[in-house]
């Protein structure tokens, strides 16, 4: 069963800013290499979503997509809702989904 995938406003907001600041930090081939790795997740995702580790203290999966990048995500039915991308070095407080 191939699952659908959401991505919630916040997913976007967070994944597009990441973008822009990894643009100021990190070479293009970095870059590049994390929007692959995130399609592939995606891909990986929607096959089977319970591929990721689930954590009961955010209640969503946490899929680590380089080491400075997770995604979370929760399980709805058939549909994958994308809930934010995280900056794994931030403060784990900050973190609210």
């Amino acid at each position: 069963m191939i699952y659908t995938i959401s991505w919630s406003p916040e997913a976007r907001i967070t994944y597009y800013r990441l973008l822009d600041y990894l643009d100021e930090r990190w070479t293009f081939r970095e870059i590049e290499n994390l929007i692959d790795r995130t399609d592939e997740a995606l891909s990986h995702i929607s096959r089977n979503p319970l591929l990721y580790p689930y954590s009961q203290e955010s209640n969503a999966h946490r899929c680590v997509l380089v080491k400075q990048v997770s995604l979370f995500y929760r399980i709805k039915s058939n549909n994958v809702e994308l809930l934010t991308f995280w900056d794994n070095r931030q403060d784990p407080a900050r973190l609210v989904l």
